[in-house]
């Protein structure tokens, strides 16, 4: 058996499902026990296209080595739960697919549901091995429609699969930026991302392939939003869950802005960024800027776009009183942000060489502030090195959202790149 996948399902997949729906099998163990006349094929055809369309994921496609094979279906259930089931072309019946389709399923679901939920016929007792061997475990049987069917789960937390939930830049799990992480995202689409980010609702949710290097990782991220090219207190995270899992060392991380290398250990990681670079802001950037964060004033030093893996532009504030007063235009900002292709504006006060306080709206992410941001904190880094020469320092964040961080910036190194270390816990 060749590689399978699961694609979304389209127009052109409607041939297949009318040709299986002469299967009288596919009566007995797909829905509701009523004939699949053609209607009923073309009405469940629409509602799979408009499923998709209203949640972002639904009806697929099972594909083999470009061959429409089956049919593999997510429905959103109550409490956070998602229903999946199937159907293979009898053609393809023993061959392990329907193991393999339904393990998909399964990864798929728990990514944006606490819990996956399965049934079949209490005849088809086939159906039951192959849930097992995805991992759900029978809880109970049920007459639906006037039929006996036996019922399977798996709650999250209870594999590796879909989103595990941390608080970077902090040991206190109630502290920093919580992030969403995916171990294992090699069967999402696009879309389902996104909208597995939007229902994780954290700033930004990290999305991991595997490649077959040791310890080395292609790495994803979305908020709620949209796909931004890196985020630093994701990949601290990331960096953390998998070296739970896989041991505590190196890793490396091909993301959208370019390659990061990260140390792990003691529940820590340092990231290490792309090369950061800084220039003058525009004058008109910075006022219509300021107009929107309702600033008629700010603190002494040039205001610049930094880069560290994303683009931010980088204010000084008067005083801590400044700081903490922020209060801002939500759509103004976000659309000037989107306009001049900038991840956040870093606002910083300095206490001192050593301690910096940052305040990080993040609009074009769909949320108001951010706790801790790293890819700000590389770039501030940078901007500092280029003010006044190498230097190390601490940024204390997300104080005046109640969820305090504490970023370790080593701005220190000749080639250009700056060093940004934090902790992360598991969030219960």
């Amino acid at each position: 058996m060749g590689l399978m996948e699961l694609v979304r399902w389209q127009d052109e997949h409607f041939e297949p499902f009318l040709r299986w729906a002469t299967d009288r099998r596919m009566t007995t163990y797909i829905g509701d026990g009523r004939p699949w006349t053609g209607e009923y094929v073309e009405l469940r055809h629409e509602q799979a296209l408009q499923h998709w369309e209203e949640h972002g994921f639904g009806m697929h496609a099972v594909v083999v080595e470009g061959e429409v094979v089956g049919v593999a279906q997510m429905l959103e259930g109550d409490l956070g739960t998602i229903e999946i089931g199937y159907w293979i072309d009898p053609a393809h019946w023993g061959r392990g697919l329907a193991t393999r389709v339904a393990e998909a399923l399964r990864d798929k679901a728990l990514a944006i549901a606490d819990r996956v939920i399965a049934g079949h016929q209490a005849e088809n007792t086939a159906s039951g091995r192959v849930l097992e061997k995805a991992g759900l475990t029978y809880f109970t049987s049920t007459y639906l429609h006037g039929r006996l069917q036996h019922c399977y789960a798996l709650q999250r937390g209870m594999s590796d699969t879909g989103v595990l939930r941390y608080s970077a830049f902090t040991e206190d799990p109630a502290g920093g930026n919580p992030a969403g992480v995916v171990l294992d995202a090699s069967d999402l689409s696009d879309a389902e991302m996104l909208a597995i980010a939007a229902k994780v609702g954290y700033s930004e949710t990290a999305f991991v392939f595997p490649r077959t290097e040791e310890r080395v990782f292609d790495v994803r991220y979305f908020s709620p939003k949209a796909e931004v090219p890196f985020c630093g207190h994701a990949t601290i995270a990331t960096s953390v869950a998998l070296a739970e899992r896989i041991g505590e060392g190196p890793l490396t991380f091909h993301t959208p802005a370019g390659e990061v290398s990260i140390e792990t250990g003691g529940g820590r990681a340092s990231l290490t960024s792309v090369p950061t670079s800084t220039e003058p802001a525009d004058p008109e950037l910075v006022s219509d800027a300021l107009k929107a964060l309702g600033y008629t004033e700010i603190g002494d030093g040039p205001v610049h776009v930094g880069f560290g893996g994303a683009r931010h532009l980088l204010v000084p504030l008067k005083d801590r009183d400044q700081l903490r007063a922020l209060d801002y235009d939500f759509d103004a900002l976000r659309d000037l942000m989107l306009a001049h292709d900038l991840t956040t504006v870093h606002l910083f006060w300095r206490e001192s060489a050593d301690l910096v306080h940052a305040r990080d709206p993040f609009p074009v992410g769909g949320v108001v502030e951010d706790a801790a941001t790293g890819a700000a904190a590389a770039a501030f880094g940078g901007y500092l090195r280029d003010l006044e020469g190498p230097q190390r320092f601490v940024i204390s964040q997300g104080e005046d959202m109640g969820r305090p961080s504490r970023l370790e910036v080593d701005a220190t190194r000749e080639d250009r790149r700056v060093t940004v270390t934090g902790a992360a816990v598991v969030i219960p």
